[in-house]
C-alpha cells in the first residue's frame, strides 16, 4: 500500500483538486448517472420550460446535468473550479456531438453578456465558501446573470434534513472500494464537519472539510437578501412539501 494521504483542509477546501480527483468515482458513479434523466425530466416540469431557455449549470461537476439538457436541445453553460471535471465533460460532449459550453472558473467571478432563463446549483453544492457573505456574493452574481423573469434552482441537504438523518459516522463498500465517514456538527449548527477515509487495495486517503448549513427559512432570508423577491421551497423536484418527509431542499428564487 503507498503512503497514507491524510489532508484536513481549510474553508476554500472546494479548491482542493485532488479530494475531487479521489473521490470521483464514487460521487459520480453509474448509479448517479442512471438518476440523471429523470432528475432533469423532473426541472423541466417543475420549471415549465419549453425547451428554448438557456441554461447556466453552476457547480457542474461531469456535467451529468448540463449534458442530459443539451440533449433535450436547450443552449447549456457548465462552469466549474475543478479543471479535471470540465475537461471530462467536454470530452463526453464531443462524443457525443453535443453543444456544451463548459468553463473552469470560480462561479462568483462568472459573468456572460448573455443573461440566462435558469441558473441551477444541484447535488449539494450550496454552502461551500469560506463564510455566509461569500455565499451571499454568489447569489448575487447569479441575480446579475439572470434574465427578467429568470430563476435560480438550489437543491441541497437542508438543515432540518441533516438533523433527521444525523449519523455520526457510516461505511460502505462499492467497486472494490471501502468508504468510512465521519460526521460533525459545529458553530451551533452552521458547520458540518466531514471526514471522508477512501482505502483500496493499494491506497488510504483521508480527508476533512466543512460545509455551511442553511435551513429552508435561513435559505430563504438569504436569496432575499441578495435581492430575489420571490422564494418557493419544496421537498424535492415534483413540488412535494418542505416538511419532516422531505427528501432534499429545493429553493426556487425568481427575478421579476
Amino acid at each position: 500500500m503507498t503512503e497514507p494521504e491524510r489532508k484536513i483542509l481549510g474553508r476554500d477546501w472546494y479548491k482542493h483538486s485532488r479530494l475531487w480527483q479521489v473521490f470521483a468515482p464514487l460521487m459520480f458513479g453509474p448509479e448517479r448517472w442512471a438518476e440523471t434523466p429523470q432528475e432533469v425530466t423532473a426541472i423541466i416540469s417543475l420549471l415549465g420550460l419549453k425547451g428554448t431557455e438557456r441554461i447556466l449549470d453552476t457547480c457542474c461537476g461531469v456535467g451529468r446535468h448540463s449534458l442530459e439538457f443539451a440533449r433535450r436541445g436547450f443552449p447549456v453553460t457548465g462552469v466549474d473550479l475543478t479543471e479535471d471535471f470540465i475537461r471530462a465533460a467536454e470530452e463526453l460532449a464531443v462524443a457525443e456531438g453535443l453543444s456544451v459550453t463548459f468553463t473552469v472558473q470560480d462561479i462568483r467571478e462568472f459573468s456572460s453578456p448573455h443573461p440566462y432563463d435558469v441558473i441551477l446549483n444541484l447535488y449539494t453544492s450550496f454552502g461551500y465558501f469560506e463564510s455566509e457573505e461569500e455565499d451571499l456574493r454568489f447569489l448575487k452574481r447569479m441575480k446579475e446573470c439572470l434574465a427578467p423573469g429568470g430563476v435560480l434552482l438550489i437543491e441541497t441537504r437542508g438543515k432540518e434534513i441533516i438533523a433527521r438523518d444525523f449519523k455520526e459516522s457510516e461505511w460502505y463498500e462499492e467497486n472494490g472500494m471501502y468508504v468510512l465517514a465521519h460526521y460533525e456538527i459545529e458553530s451551533d449548527w452552521t458547520i458540518l464537519k466531514n471526514r471522508w477515509i477512501l482505502v483500496t487495495e493499494d491506497s488510504r486517503c483521508d480527508y476533512t472539510f466543512s460545509q455551511r448549513l442553511y435551513s429552508a427559512q435561513e435559505g430563504k432570508e438569504l436569496l432575499k437578501r441578495a435581492g430575489f423577491t420571490e422564494v418557493s421551497v419544496f421537498g424535492n423536484f415534483y413540488k412535494n412539501l418542505y416538511n419532516d418527509k422531505a427528501e432534499t431542499l429545493v429553493l426556487l428564487a425568481r427575478v421579476p
